[in-house]
């Protein structure tokens, strides 16, 4: 008799295991797990941009601009520093807006985030048939997919259009305080 209780419940107990949609989609919890590695990768690169210093960059070559806009009215200007000037309106075109983008990135990494962690707790909880998670995780992976080539593409953008800046700014900055100076002298 102690021995068919023990045998029931450890076939009870066996039974319920193998009904843990956990396991059965062990594979798919697995890639979820992943993919929200994968985002909290793309989050952490995400909060080390300074944003407010690309904007602050951008807008310093805005005031550049409209100092040489308004004070110099050239015939020619040499080669070295005609591409110091168009590495700069590079840096202001490429980095425009990059208050948006950071708004952007963050809100398309928490909704996925959140659609990820709903797809599992879904699974967890055993509520969607086998062609629902294969259709939804699809899509997840194909809008993270998506994420990671922009904000990649994005991130070495930015890194890029630092150097510009760095490198051509400060001969910028010193014309634009020339000419001020010479404005004073009239």
């Amino acid at each position: 008799m102690r021995y068919s209780f023990l045998i029931a419940l450890i076939s009870i107990g066996a039974v319920l295991t193998s009904c843990d949609p956990s396991s059965k989609y062990s594979a798919e919890i697995t890639t979820i797990d992943s993919c929200l590695t994968v985002l909290d990768d793309i989050e952490a690169q995400h909060s080390q941009i300074e944003y407010d210093s690309l904007t602050y960059m951008v807008n310093h070559i805005l005031e550049n601009e409209a100092v040489i806009k308004s004070l110099y009215n050239p015939d020619t200007i040499s080669l070295e520093f005609g591409t110091k000037m168009n590495d700069c309106k590079g840096v202001r075109k490429s980095l425009n807006g990059a208050d948006k983008s950071k708004v952007l990135y963050q809100n398309e990494i928490d909704e996925l985030k959140t659609q990820f962690i709903n797809l599992k707790n879904d699974i967890e909880n055993g509520v969607l048939k086998d062609e629902q998670l294969k259709e939804y995780l699809e899509v997840e992976k194909k809008d993270l997919t998506v994420l990671v080539g922009s904000f990649s593409a994005f991130n070495e953008l930015q890194e890029s259009q630092k150097k510009y800046y760095y490198n051509s700014c400060p001969a910028v900055d010193e014309f634009v305080e020339k000419l001020k100076n010479e404005a004073q002298v009239q």
